[in-house]
């Protein structure tokens, strides 16, 4: 009896299986295709937005629109933009609709019309659209890059005088200090012998990183004569592509009003405390000690004496948020740009020994003392050198801003008068190293050649087609102190070695696809042969 009863069971069930199978499972595969139908005509419609429109468009791909190579990491952030702005599509346009995920977009590309949203037209265009949680993360939303226009507006002119001619020459000496001790660092580095293959970019860091934690920290880093240590440390865990920051990054990039919700973070929580720990420490000693440097410090101390109680500077974490994200801007992209001048000099000996020439003749003018502020400023072709380096290799690769004007913005007499306005919250995109590297604007763009900035040349440019630190109110506010950077690394390195090729030399350039700032993929190696000016 009970064995009748099992296979009864048995037989039941496998009666159920195949009921399910045969019944349920073609409803489940046929609904998954209806949900995939509907997704797949969804995704077709909004990619469509810009032809609707009628605007000049790139074809988006699939659910990922016009970044699929970059979210495959096969190209970093300015590759993906300049492949962009040379697509046939924008070929001709003053701007072209594209997809930032799916994101609408568009990608400017007219100088004009680049003037009028950076410039003539800032107030409807006053904020960037990549955004952090505005208020879980007070260091990333408080800087004066991620801060929205009113934070921003109030932040620039409380700092704009920190960053003013007469400031950064007051600067001058600590930039000539560390230069000092990078040529002792390379000198060690040499032991003796007359040549040396160096990494190029972990040296130029070390250097930037003593920099700014000098000038924004008021604090001696020591990254030279220590490579390992803590400031040159979290300098390299801010870039540490760990999951939970990639996330972070992922929703600030492409999705900016989840920040809130995703509670985002520009850095990580050991970066954080670090710079907290390191500020209120210098801050607390520099009050005590009354000792003055010229530096960010002074300019804080300064605040905190001056400002009203209501002012944006008292609070939470306002100081700190500037000093932490001028380091992380300020020794990456200024270490790059080092690198990338001593790579191409290398590969143009007679640029490099004309360069060397001017060096040697302002050192013996000045009696082979250290050069002064106006001495190096006043060095034209080292001016044309690093400018050419920028428009190869410009620290910002593309720029973007958020329109910020609720009745959104009239693009009509841009759209061969047929009628288009931009949105509120909608994004546009510059892909600056596009416009620096389009023949229409310069002859042999690809070619590094400093005379595309000699003074004849430059009566010829559009301001528009150079923008290496940005343009408008919102374009870098330390460019003076970042190119003087440049220029002093350069001069402490050149005025003692000659830079040659070696075997693993990038024979062309290609960009690290996983960097935020142009960077050489794998490294770039050179070697270094004492020849004292």
């Amino acid at each position: 009896m009970i064995l009748v009863i099992g296979v009864l069971f048995i037989a039941a069930a496998v009666a159920a299986i195949g009921l399910l199978f045969f019944v349920v499972f073609p409803l489940v595969c046929a609904a998954g295709l209806i949900i995939f139908g509907i997704i797949w005509l969804w995704q077709r419609h909004h990619f469509c937005h810009w032809l609707r429109l009628g605007v000049p468009y790139i074809r988006a791909t699939p659910f990922v629109g016009n970044v699929w190579k970059l979210l495959r990491g096969s190209c970093c952030f300015g590759d993906q933009f300049r492949q962009l702005y040379e697509s046939k599509e924008a070929a001709g346009n003053a701007y072209v609709g594209i997809h930032v995920l799916h994101n609408h977009a568009l990608l400017l590309r007219d100088p004009a019309l680049i003037k009028r949203i950076l410039v003539e037209d800032f107030s409807q265009f006053s904020s960037r659209f990549e955004t952090t949680d505005p208020i879980g993360d007070t260091m990333g939303a408080q800087n004066l890059f991620f801060s929205k226009h009113e934070t921003w507006r109030e932040t620039h002119k409380i700092f704009a005088p920190f960053f003013a001619v007469s400031k950064v020459r007051q600067m001058y000496g600590l930039l000539e200090h560390i230069g000092q001790q990078l040529e002792e660092h390379m000198e060690d580095q040499l032991n003796g012998k007359s040549e040396i293959e160096l990494e190029v970019k972990q040296l130029c860091a070390l250097f930037t990183t003593d920099i700014i934690a000098s000038l924004a920290f008021g604090l001696e880093a020591h990254s030279l004569q220590k490579p390992d240590a803590e400031f040159r440390r979290m300098c390299v865990e801010v870039n540490d592509p760990r999951p939970k920051r990639l996330l972070h990054l992922f929703t600030m990039f492409f999705f900016p009003r989840l920040s809130r919700m995703v509670r985002t973070h520009l850095y990580s929580d050991e970066y954080e405390r670090f710079m907290r720990q390191s500020m209120d420490f210098v801050l607390a000693q520099r009050e005590k000690s009354g000792e003055k440097r010229h530096d960010l410090i002074d300019i804080f101390l300064q605040l905190k004496r001056t400002e009203p109680p209501t002012s944006i500077i008292h609070r939470p974490d306002f100081f700190v948020a500037q000093a932490s994200f001028l380091l992380l801007a300020g020794f990456d992209t200024s270490s790059s740009t080092i690198t990338f001048a001593l790579y191409e000099l290398a590969k143009a000996p007679a640029i490099q020994k004309r360069l060397r020439d001017e060096l040697s003749d302002a050192l013996r003018t000045n009696r082979h003392q250290p050069l002064n502020f106006d001495s190096v400023n006043g060095l034209s072709y080292l001016r044309q050198v690093v400018d050419e380096v920028l428009r190869l290799y410009p620290p910002t690769a593309f720029l973007d801003r958020c329109c910020n004007d609720e009745n959104g913005y009239d693009l009509s007499a841009w759209n061969c008068g047929r009628a288009l306005k931009l949105p509120a919250g909608a994004p546009v995109y510059i892909s600056v190293l596009g416009l620096h590297r389009d023949p229409v604007h310069w002859p042999n763009p690809n070619q590094f050649d400093p005379e595309h900035f000699s003074p004849e040349q430059r009566e010829q440019h559009h301001p528009m087609t150079y923008l290496p630190f940005g343009a408008g109110p919102r374009g870098c506010i330390g460019t003076l102190l970042g190119q003087l950077e440049i220029k002093v690394g350069l001069l402490h390195i050149l005025k003692n070695f000659r830079v040659e090729l070696c075997e693993r030399t990038l024979p062309e350039m290609v960009f690290d696809p996983k960097a935020f700032v142009l960077t050489a993929k794998g490294g770039t190696y050179l070697r270094f042969v004492k020849d004292t000016l």
